[in-house]
């Protein structure tokens, strides 16, 4: 049975039982990719010489780029042990702030303070045997594949020999408790409390079964298994890294060690191993196998290339320390490339001019040395900047004056309005047009909804749609985080009926929901899928807002509901040619669904939501949708409202109920172009009031609308006569083509 490294990603068991004082245990786990690190406030102040508690050294990271979420009480498991520690975020960029020097150094710039590295002793290492790609000692060869020094631009090695596996001393296993880590055993412990201290991953081999000390970093063949630390066989693909021997894989490098060279209780000899990966390399590999480690996470941040023999020789002496032995041989560094500082310029007068600030250069020197780099003063305007190997996130000037801006303080930065502004900005006019849509859909008493752009095809199950609908043609993701979230959505309707189910776990009667977003289509693969806004709603429930006096009936929305608000949608953009025909759509019950058109073409659908999907969502009550394409309703909106004159004379008003067969032809909008087409221009509006079906009075298969007519000429008032005629008219023109009779 093996140890656990800081390379693992699941449980492992280990061989070694800490002491009962501590607890008996059998192996760590490193499961979730970390996005926060735990700073033990007593191990940081022993590199920061400052006299600062952990609120304000709290308050002055976070102000400085590196947020502290929270502090919380420790105490070690044996009770021994008590520390405050600072819950720390770092943003991806961040690589230098996932280790103790790293944080203790940013705070002393912070602070204005003094830092200090742990004693290193590097004459551990000997004379490094160099070399390039390919480096020698008599005990160690390293050899850099030359296609895949990109990969691993530097690989250092070092062997410690007659070392005993034992516990680690309680200084150093409540140190690492109190960062998150468990302590296995003085070995393992060494290489992580070295990569917490100064956030460059270590790993150790047994040397002994490494075959001839030869170390060969190189890409996998395709399909290239390993038995890594878990006893899981892991099919490898030619883009993954390897640290292998001349007899196969012994390392998935930066991720997970490999069980065939793990080290075990017998182990007496010991190859560590320090090195500098490609991040993108790591990161792609990590993901693809679903393994996540302290040391991958720190890897696909970037780690100091020039640390490797620095963290060598820490190790070294931990272990020596704590296990016995000692070194055998030199250190060996087999190295692909130089890794100098990057040279920057940075102009004082630009960085005041960005920041609005009026800083001597002198400071803004001393700000940046600070922080590591080294400033040299090219000429009386510009500095040329040595950014240190530990900081690839500074690239360029505008970086620079970002981190004057850091260490001089936020909060010491005064607001000013910059000058020399030309225009201001503005809003486009479908900025203005989708501000106007939003606004009107809360005008008719909706509520914003925010959801995830990914669902899973068991969404579109559950609301009904066929193998074949267009909608099942979405975009997977490559990675999904959950399967509930695996593909990206072609409808918006999913997210309403989840907001919906939601809102009735939580006990919320009346759901008035709406939501404008994009939903994705695909194109030819390869291609970007086309991104389509869209806007969809939701109403279930009581739909007023006040119920006093009102009968229970008219409290809950209906078909007509709904649709209303899509009219208030239309009406608010002033988009002309929107009609409604009967249509059915696999979520919407049968009888009760609408396409809607903008001339010939079909923009969305609105309906009444089906027993069955409201079921398959624990709907108790009735709902009832919409969604269109709000991006052809905003190129077809109307910035201004057409001027109408008040007419000087007045209207007269007539109301018909006419009795139809109640068919798909004879539907109200049927009706009411009808009506305009026989009233003419003196019929100045049409609107219908009432829908009444009743066998018994009416005839099977009959119903019966009433419309309210509006009459006006500007040449005068009409009088009975003129208006009986024109009603007269319509009605003889429903007659003849609809079949309509008027009821009395």
């Amino acid at each position: 049975m093996g140890l656990t490294t800081s390379a693992c990603s699941t449980v492992v068991t280990c061989a070694f039982w800490r002491s009962s004082e501590r607890g008996r245990h059998n192996g760590q786990s490193c499961k979730v990719r970390r996005k926060t690190m735990r700073v033990p406030y007593s191990w940081l102040m022993e590199y920061l010489k400052a006299d600062v508690d952990p609120e304000k050294l709290g308050h002055v990271l976070t102000m400085g780029g590196l947020e502290v979420e929270e502090i919380r009480d420790f105490t070690s498991e044996d009770g021994k042990f008590n520390d405050q520690i600072l819950i720390t975020s770092a943003t991806s960029n961040r690589g230098d702030l996932l280790s103790m020097i790293g944080v203790a150094r940013h705070a002393a710039a912070l602070l204005r303070a003094e830092w200090q590295m742990p004693s290193i002793n590097m004459g551990l290492l000997g004379e490094p045997v160099g070399g390039g790609v390919d480096a020698r000692a008599d005990n160690l060869h390293i050899e850099l594949a030359d296609a895949d020094a990109d990969a691993c631009p530097r690989y250092s090695g070092l062997v410690v020999d007659g070392v005993s596996v034992g516990d680690s001393p309680d200084w150093m296993a409540h140190r690492l408790e109190a960062a998150g880590m468990r302590p296995i055993a003085n070995l393992v412990d060494c290489t992580n409390y070295v990569m917490l201290e100064l956030g460059q991953p270590l790993h150790g081999f047994d040397y002994n079964l490494l075959q001839g000390g030869h170390i060969i970093v190189r890409l996998a063949t395709e399909g290239e298994q390993i038995l890594t630390l878990d006893k899981q066989w892991r099919v490898m693909t030619s883009r993954d890294l390897l640290i292998t021997d001349p007899a196969g894989p012994a390392a998935i490098a930066g991720v997970m060690g490999g069980a065939d060279t793990e080290m075990t209780w017998k182990t007496k000899k010991v190859l560590l191993e320090s090195a500098h990966f490609d991040a993108t390399t790591i990161r792609k590999t990590s993901l693809r196998l679903g393994l996540s480690s302290e040391a991958s996470y720190r890897f696909e941040r970037i780690v100091d290339p020039a640390g490797t023999l620095r963290a060598l020789a820490r190790v070294a002496g931990l272990i020596i320390e704590t296990a016995g032995g000692g070194v055998e041989g030199n250190a060996v560094d087999a190295c692909a490339r130089e890794f100098a500082p990057l040279r920057v310029p940075l102009r004082p007068e630009k960085c005041n001019a960005v920041l609005g600030t009026d800083i001597a250069p002198s400071d803004m020197a001393r700000s940046l040395e600070a922080l590591g780099c080294e400033v040299e003063e090219t000429n009386a305007e510009a500095f040329a900047v040595a950014v240190p190997t530990f900081r690839p996130d500074v690239e360029r000037e505008i970086d620079l004056i970002e981190e004057v801006a850091i260490v001089t303080g936020y909060e010491n930065i005064p607001t000013t309005v910059p000058g020399k502004l030309t225009q201001s900005g503005r809003l486009t006019s479908a900025q203005r047009f989708e501000r106007r849509a939003r606004q009107a859909l809360r005008s008719a008493g909706l509520n914003e909804s925010i959801s995830y752009s990914m669902i899973s095809p068991k969404d579109l199950d559950r609301m009904g749609y066929p193998q074949d609908a267009p909608e099942r043609n979405m975009l997977p993701l490559a990675s999904p985080m959950i399967a509930e979230q695996s593909h990206m959505r072609s409808t918006l309707l999913p997210s309403m009926l989840q907001a919906a189910e939601y809102n009735q776990h939580q006990r919320v009667e009346a759901v008035r929901l709406y939501e404008v977003a994009n939903v994705f289509i695909p194109r030819a693969e390869g291609a970007l899928p086309h991104e389509q806004l869209r806007a969809a709603g939701i109403i279930m429930g009581p739909y007023w807002s006040s119920r006093w006096n009102m009968p229970e009936q008219a409290l809950l929305p209906d078909f007509f509901t709904i649709k209303g608000i899509l009219e208030q949608l239309v009406a608010a953009l002033g988009v002309q040619g929107v009609s409604y025909r009967a249509t059915a759509h696999p979520a919407c019950h049968p009888g009760q669904c609408a396409a809607v058109q903008l001339g010939d073409e079909q923009i969305g659908i609105i309906g009444k939501v089906s027993a069955a999907v409201c079921d398959a969502y624990d709907l108790a009550n009735e709902a009832f949708v919409f969604e269109i394409n709000l991006r052809a309703l905003l190129d077809a909106a109307c910035a201004y409202a057409t001027y109408r004159q008040v007419p000087r004379f007045p209207a007269a008003l007539r109301d018909i109920a006419i009795v139809v067969d109640d068919t798909p032809r004879n539907t109200c909008a049927a009706l009411t172009s009808a009506i305009q087409e026989a009233g003419g221009e003196q019929l100045s509006s049409v609107e219908v009031f009432d829908l009444y079906a009743d066998a018994s009075r009416l005839g099977e298969g009959k119903k019966q609308l009433a419309f309210s007519l509006s009459f006006r000429t500007p040449q005068g008032t009409l009088t009975d006569e003129q208006v009986d005629e024109l009603v007269d008219g319509i009605v003889s023109h429903l007659r003849t083509t609809m079949g309509a009779e008027l009821r009395s």
